[in-house]
């Protein structure tokens, strides 16, 4: 009797644990399968957003007559760089590209520099004055830019910094430090005063507390403001067609836009071409640093 009840036991647990075998074999092609769907469907979502890189990339190496043909072609029947010889040598796109890097690179050095010291200052140094100051920073921010084209161009004017750089610069440090001041509040809030105040009982004064132990371990969020500033100065086209008006002072979206004007009709490779140069730097940029950009958002997220 106890023979066969331990063999019935035994039997059991033999068809409990093919049971479970058999469930984990369907549990683990389940997840394969769901993994595999899901990278199907980014890469049919991210294939949907490069198509129209994609197609601006092969115009600009089509000659302006298969451009303008019906049907369109998809690949250039002839591969030709005479758009790109163009931009090059019978337009201002140099200059407009050194411009647009001076400003780029100013506006987001500068942006950078005051929203940092102001953000650590927000979040170190607590009382009412701040708190009501950073809250008139965030509406700052949600004002629409185009409301305020008209006293940005007086005040720009009466500076004397219309028509320059300069000026141009300044507009823009004014639209994005509030930015820059309300995003990177988060980051520095989020890293503990105790280690700061270690430091300072050390002998460290702040200036050495806040270079030496809280900005290095707020780089993710600078890296990922500084990114956002160098792509909104990059393309802005409303101030830059405002405030610049001469072609030796224009930025690339400003000066790639009168590609479109006059009676003659647009040469679309020409624009195309022109739109894969401007596009080309902020994708590089993107690429070498987009782990940092990454890691700044959720930070930013987690720490907000």
């Amino acid at each position: 009797m106890a023979s066969l009840t331990t063999g019935y036991k035994k039997e059991i647990n033999s068809d409990l644990i093919k049971k479970y075998k058999r469930q984990r074999i369907i549990n683990r092609f389940l997840k394969r399968g769901n993994r595999i769907l899901m990278y199907v469907v980014m890469i049919g979502f991210t294939f949907i957003t490069m198509i129209p890189l994609i197609w601006m990339i092969l115009c600009s190496f089509k000659t302006n007559g298969e451009n303008l043909s019906y049907p369109p072609t998809i690949l250039p029947q002839k591969l030709t760089l005479e758009h790109y010889q163009l931009l090059f040598k019978q337009t201002s796109f140099l200059i407009w590209f050194k411009n647009s890097f001076v400003v780029t690179v100013a506006t987001t050095f500068i942006a950078i520099v005051i929203s940092a010291m102001g953000s650590y200052a927000f979040s170190r140094f607590r009382n009412k004055f701040f708190d009501l100051f950073s809250r008139l920073v965030l509406f700052a921010y949600m004002i629409p830019t185009v409301l305020m084209i008209i006293p940005v161009f007086i005040i720009i004017h009466s500076l004397d910094q219309s028509n320059k750089l300069s000026g141009l610069v300044i507009v823009y440090n004014a639209l994005l430090i509030p930015y820059g001041l309300w995003t990177l509040r988060s980051y520095f809030a989020g890293i503990p005063h105790e280690i700061e105040e270690a430091a300072l009982l050390d002998g460290c004064t702040r200036w050495q507390a806040l270079t030496i132990i809280v900005l290095p371990q707020v780089i993710p969020g600078i890296i990922s403001t500084a990114l956002f500033s160098f792509t909104v100065c990059w393309n802005e086209y409303l101030y830059a067609t405002v405030l610049l008006w001469s072609s030796a002072n224009q930025t690339l979206s400003a000066g790639v836009a009168t590609f479109m004007g006059g009676d003659a009709p647009a040469s679309w490779g020409l624009l195309m071409a022109a739109g894969v140069m401007v596009t080309m730097p902020v994708i590089m940029l993107f690429s070498f640093l987009q782990k940092y950009w990454v890691a700044g958002l959720g930070a930013g997220a987690v720490k907000g």
